[in-house]
């Protein structure tokens, strides 16, 4: 991670060049004098039309840093795309790079199994960490890195056409609004900029937050949306191995509802109020999959992986669910509520199994992200609720312990994320 000191002065511009070592890119549009501005002691973007709600401090940082490392863990890798198994990317883009953390794992991923000379660059509003201040600034000491500071809504992008193999968009759906009115404009880039036969990939989670009803579900870990354009099917031998992470594979028969905390119930009102207020969803991971579909002329392969990281160990995991998928989880929630336990078909009380070391400490990190986004999102739930400053941090003090240190997650409260990869085709439908 970086310090303080390392956030970047708007003055600070480089020269374009290929990236054998690190570069900075020339801003391609005007950026403020100050390009950061401190609101209620979190550090902003200081861009008017920006609606990124978010701060882009060192906590923040961090936070999406915590988030990186768990997916990388739920998803075994950078990426989920089989393209990449045997033989690795040669030029990498991280759209909406901030700390350019992603890049530096990928690269680390990469380089511990021999290919340490792929290209990275990194595309952002401004740059958060390095370059500025130093040009031979880059995430890992022996990487291939450049970095373009470019507005996402000002296109075409700095980028030449097919120069990439891999696109990552991770976590941007709260970049711009442009993302839910017109995704047509930001598919035309990553198409124009992706080479024939390349990838482009999404990582994203949801911004409001469901619960689990009791269940047990087994299911392949990738699932294929359409593959009408490929040369072969998934073999759907491999298990999946999120359940030994503590995850849950999505599908669309995993049984769901509102969280029954009365804080997430809040959060969710405020949450989905405010960010469409913006001009943004809520539920990003309900919009990737069919925008990819839509692009059925120059995009093929599209998979999906959508996992429900639970927040807690769950009621129904530990006292068991005897293996039966209930239709809803209200008789099972209205018997713990009575001090009972669940009874399996056979009329059995079942107890299922603890958590591991591991799969607590997974759970662990993603309710700390979770709890994090609401404290990042304060300045948007404290409008929408009508509180005051000193209401708002009676509420989040109250939140904070109910979440972190009472259990209060443990009905089946999950933060739910997904990974979606396409390939361009290597000669458009007509």
């Amino acid at each position: 991670m970086t310090s303080n000191e390392n956030l970047i002065p708007s003055s600070a511009e480089g020269s374009i060049a290929p990236s054998t070592t690190s570069n900075s890119t020339k801003p391609s549009s005007s950026v403020p004098a100050k390009p950061f501005i401190v609101r209620n002691n979190r550090t902003y973007i200081n861009e008017p039309s920006l609606l990124y709600p978010l701060p882009v401090d060192l906590a923040e940082l961090h936070r999406q840093s915590l988030r990186t490392l768990m997916l990388f863990q739920l998803f075994g890798g950078p990426t989920t795309a089989p393209e990449f198994s045997n033989k690795p990317p040669s030029r990498v883009l991280e759209v909406g790079c901030g700390s350019a953390f992603w890049s530096m794992m990928c690269h680390r991923y990469f380089a511990q199994h021999g290919h340490s000379s792929i290209s990275f660059t990194g595309l952002d509003i401004v740059p958060l960490v390095g370059s500025g201040l130093d040009q031979n600034w880059k995430p890992d000491k022996d990487m291939r890195w450049r970095f373009v500071q470019h507005d996402m809504r000002r296109r075409p992008w700095p980028l030449a056409d097919n120069e990439f193999d891999l696109i990552m968009v991770k976590d941007v759906s709260l970049a711009h609004s442009t993302f839910m009115r017109d995704p047509q404009q930001l598919f035309e880039e990553y198409v124009r900029i992706l080479k024939p036969g390349g990838v482009i990939e999404f990582w994203e989670s949801d911004h409001t937050i469901r619960m689990l009803r009791p269940h047990v579900l087994k299911t392949p870990a990738a699932t294929r949306v359409v593959d009408s354009d490929s040369d072969s099917d998934d073999s759907s031998e491999e298990e999946d191995g999120a359940e030994k992470l503590g995850a849950y594979v999505m599908t669309n028969n995993t049984p769901l509802s509102a969280p029954l905390n009365p804080f997430l119930v809040e959060y969710n009102g405020w949450a989905a109020k405010g960010l469409d207020a913006l001009g943004l969803s809520a539920v990003p991971c309900t919009l990737i999959g069919p925008y990819l579909l839509q692009e059925a002329d120059t995009l093929m392969e599209v998979r999906s992986k959508r996992l429900a990281v639970p927040l807690s160990e769950i009621r129904w995991e530990r006292e068991g669910v005897g293996g039966v998928v209930t239709k809803d989880g209200k008789s099972y929630i209205d018997s713990m509520k009575r001090g009972g336990r669940p009874v399996d078909a056979r009329g059995d009380k079942s107890r299922g199994k603890g958590l591991t070391a591991a799969q607590a400490a997974l759970r662990r990190t993603a309710l700390e992200t979770v709890v994090g986004m609401i404290l990042c999102l304060e300045p948007v739930l404290r409008d929408v609720s009508g509180k005051s400053q000193d209401e708002w941090d009676g509420w989040s003090g109250k939140m904070m312990n109910d979440l972190l240190r009472e259990g209060g997650t443990s009905w089946g409260e999950c933060l739910e994320v997904g990974a979606w990869s396409a390939r361009k085709k290597l000669t458009p439908t007509v």
